[in-house]
């Protein structure tokens, strides 16, 4: 299921993509229990598909169930209305698309963490490789990691803020876990047992605001400020749905492939198979001491080409569009415009 969180009017509520149409599976729902004649369908609804998502990831399975029923029932009667005469599928022309998880409790990025990326300002072929297979003879196991302030969440197609002070705004197209699972000290090996689904989260950077300049990055990690460079306005946009873990049982069989476009040009293109320090050890590693919770999202890093890499004509300006992709889960698209 393609999970999401819409506006429609003023109103924030959770549905799911099918066809491109947003369903809003709380509507769905109760009116199929009032049909199968259940007592206070409103209220039953309410409380198995809240309109918020991290209190409908809390519900666990059976809140998953009740969505796939209402899912099912809405495909069925595609013309249906709820029992308050609204609409229950719509299309995102009426129901605007958010960050599926607007305001995540904790929002980890996991950095430099594949192979190509971290060794992409090395041009020499020969030399690159070199680098790659002395960083797979360490067998790293500890992830570096920092957060960005949810308050920098912003949806699918909300626009990127290049602000003033910077004038080197970079992108990094991401695979994000998000977990559906209360849970502390994980093992790696019940990892997978914790994610409720991936979506996508864009690492945006402003690389002349904490970052060191001309440095390579196997030294990164004695000379920088992550909390600044990562943390200006609109810097981590989401979306455009949560794909469950039920459809993608193993990201890395096939591995996904993360894509980016900058004006229809492509910047990104390259698989999870390359990612350093994979899924269930990032999970074991912050879970331990720290309870993970329902909502808490984890973007894992990225591939080669992002700005940077591309000179200085490479960073993000005003009027750019900017896509960043990873299949099933869709395609964000943002323009980029000034304070």
């Amino acid at each position: 299921m393609k999970l999401v969180t819409f506006k429609v009017h003023t109103e924030t509520r959770i549905g799911a993509l099918h066809n491109e149409k947003v369903i809003d599976l709380n509507s769905a729902y109760a009116l199929k229990l009032k049909e199968e004649g259940v007592l206070a369908p409103r209220r039953k609804a309410d409380a198995l598909i809240p309109s918020c998502m991290i209190g409908f990831l809390e519900g666990g399975e059976e809140s998953l169930k009740a969505a796939y029923q209402a899912l099912a029932y809405a495909i069925a009667n595609p013309e249906a209305v709820g029992l308050d005469e609204e609409k229950i599928t719509m299309c995102q022309c009426t129901a605007k698309l958010q960050a599926p998880v607007p305001s995540p409790g904790k929002l980890y990025c996991v950095a430099v963490n594949f192979y190509d990326h971290a060794t992409e300002r090395i041009k020499d072929p020969e030399a690159r490789q070199k680098e790659i297979d002395r960083l797979k003879s360490l067998k790293l196991d500890v992830p570096d990691v920092f957060q960005k302030p949810p308050g920098l969440v912003v949806g699918p197609r909300d626009p990127l803020i290049k602000v003033k002070a910077t004038e080197k705004m970079d992108y990094e197209c991401e695979l994000a876990v998000v977990i559906g699972k209360e849970g502390k000290y994980i093992p790696k090996e019940k990892a997978y047992e914790y994610i409720a689904g991936y979506t996508i989260v864009i690492d945006v950077s402003a690389r002349d605001q904490g970052f060191p300049q001309d440095v390579d990055f196997r030294i990164f990690k004695g000379d920088i400020n992550w909390t600044k460079g990562k943390g200006m306005d609109n810097a981590g946009p989401m979306g455009p749905c949560i794909v469950t873990s039920d459809e993608i049982p193993d990201p890395y069989n096939p591995p996904l492939r993360l894509k980016t476009r900058v004006n229809g040009k492509e910047r990104q293109n390259n698989t999870l198979e390359h990612m350093i320090i994979q899924i269930p050890r990032i999970i074991e590693y912050l879970s331990n001491g720290t309870t993970l919770k329902p909502g808490d999202v984890i973007a894992t890093g990225t591939v080669a080409g992002v700005a940077h890499s591309w000179g200085p004509e490479g960073f993000l300006q005003i009027g750019d569009v900017l896509e960043c992709e990873i299949q099933p889960i869709g395609t964000l698209k943002h323009k980029v415009i000034g304070e």
